[in-house]
């Protein structure tokens, strides 16, 4: 296997339990938010599903360029917005070579120098961070049937 596919394989894994954890959640929680400061339920769930794309692509690209992100106004609509922004981000993974992956990055961000590779171990502990914060509104949101981490 090879490393992009690794990584596409790990990602995805955590990726279908977030779309598995939107499923759990009923109408009507959008604007649902913990405390005052905190992301909204529908904009935590679109910076997850538009972050993972950015990441990919700055293999490519070496820019971090925030994803244009859909109004949303239904759970249904964010679901389906989700699923449509695994899939480019999916496509985008397909794009990128073992070799893109060795080379060195021009990283300006703090603790992401190194390998490009860095760039995909970002949007895994991003998913992973983002989606953890999730679980927790999910359950505060009524949400009891929870699908496993991974």
């Amino acid at each position: 296997m090879s490393k992009t596919a690794y990584w596409k394989e790990n990602w995805l894994r955590h990726r279908n339990v977030l779309i598995s954890l939107l499923d759990q959640i009923q109408e009507g929680h959008l604007d649902f938010k913990p405390w005052e400061n905190a992301m909204t339920l529908r904009d935590l769930a679109l910076h997850i599903a538009g972050s993972s794309e950015m990441f990919v692509k700055m293999v490519k690209t070496e820019t971090m360029s925030a994803p244009d992100l859909p109004e949303v106004n239904t759970m249904d609509d964010l679901r389906k917005v989700v699923k449509q922004f695994t899939d480019q981000t999916a496509q985008a993974f397909d794009a990128i070579t073992d070799e893109e992956l060795s080379l060195q990055n021009e990283a300006k961000i703090p603790g992401m120098q190194g390998k490009k590779e860095l760039y995909l171990q970002a949007i895994y502990d991003h998913e992973i961070h983002h989606k953890g914060q999730l679980f927790i509104y999910a359950r505060l949101v009524g949400a009891t049937d929870l699908p496993f981490f991974r």
